[in-house]
């Protein structure tokens, strides 16, 4: 029953000795309420409310869900814990306000370059002179190339490092350290992969910098030249780089003349667009999960593990790979040239 604001009125005329007709007549109220309130009387002595036991009302009310739901539009990255503390209830109500009221879920950020309008214009341009140029030529003929830096010690993940451990050990000695040096020892790795196969890695170590002639010389004479020859056989194939200088620089436009001759150049590959060198969106995440919670202790050692991942990987996974890239150039375009991963 709801609380009547005629207890005390209904509780004094009962007291009284006037009955319930005449007192639902007197205050002009339904009868049902007067009896109500008799009987309350009756049985306790006086006409005041009993308060309810069991669960308080709820906080999820639809202005609360209002409130929240305005501020999401506002700010869809706000802290569910700030949401809670500035309206003064429980994070665990904001999460099922969120979760099944408003049915949301929450997602991490996706990774991805950052595009200037120019970018976007440029991407979206030669994303449609290169599908147009995959109508001629194959995109399995294409060798997709990239340089990374890898180091003996990589990045440790907090997330998955733990340690069991009593209260009292939490403050001990026991409790380890997730370091890394300030500057570990790393090697730079070029690649490069068809559908049909995969060149052999180089190094270039660290204290070398990666000029017009070492790139000419290192990696493209005696790394690439050998491997595409013995693996083309004289067929047609298409050189993909980066335009880093000394990928674009006159030297080694020449080379490109003499030894290699079908290349992307600047009119066909854009720049900005690690999206969609298959090198980058794929070969080198799947190189570094081969080796990953790895800490070498040389150089040596970690070339050594980078060799035998390397070998590791099957023709087949090289193939859906590069085939894909067609579907992301695609994208692209029905992206306007913008990052299109949310599409694929």
């Amino acid at each position: 029953m709801k609380s009547s604001p005629h207890r005390p009125s209904i509780e004094l005329l009962f007291k009284r000795g006037l009955g319930s007709a005449e007192i639902a007549r007197r205050l002009q109220i339904s009868s049902s309420t007067v009896r109500n309130v008799v009987a309350a009387i009756k049985k306790r002595g006086d006409a005041s409310e009993v308060k309810k036991s069991g669960r308080p009302r709820s906080v999820n009310t639809r202005n609360t869900r209002a409130i929240i739901k305005k501020r999401i539009i506002r700010n869809d990255g706000l802290s569910l814990n700030r949401m809670a503390s500035q309206l003064g209830i429980a994070r665990s109500t904001v999460q099922s306000i969120v979760k099944n009221d408003l049915k949301l879920k929450s997602y991490k950020l996706r990774r991805g370059q950052y595009l200037s309008d120019k970018s976007k214009a440029m991407r979206l341009e030669k994303c449609r002179k290169l599908l147009q140029h995959f109508q001629v030529r194959r995109v399995s003929d294409v060798i997709w190339t990239d340089e990374k830096i890898f180091t003996i010690e990589p990045l440790p993940n907090r997330q998955n490092q733990r340690q069991l451990l009593s209260k009292d050990d939490s403050m001990s000695p026991k409790r380890r350290l997730a370091h890394n040096r300030l500057f570990p020892k790393s090697v730079m790795v070029w690649a490069g992969i068809t559908a049909t196969g995969k060149t052999p890695l180089v190094f270039i170590e660290r204290n070398v910098k990666i000029n017009s002639e070492v790139y000419q010389k290192i990696v493209l004479m005696d790394n690439l030249l050998p491997w595409v020859t013995q693996h083309f056989a004289g067929g047609p194939f298409i050189l993909q780089q980066d335009w880093a200088p000394s990928h674009g620089s006159r030297s080694t436009l020449a080379v490109f003349g003499g030894a290699f001759p079908g290349f992307l150049d600047k009119n066909l590959w854009p720049a900005s667009s690690p999206d969609l060198n298959p090198m980058d969106f794929s070969v080198w995440g799947m190189l570094e999960g081969k080796i990953a919670g790895k800490v070498f202790a040389t150089v040596d050692d970690l070339k050594a593990a980078l060799e035998v991942a390397w070998a590791s990987i099957d023709d087949g996974y090289l193939r859906r790979t590069v085939n894909s890239v067609k579907k992301r150039l695609r994208a692209c375009v029905k992206a306007r040239g913008s990052n299109f991963e949310i599409l694929l």
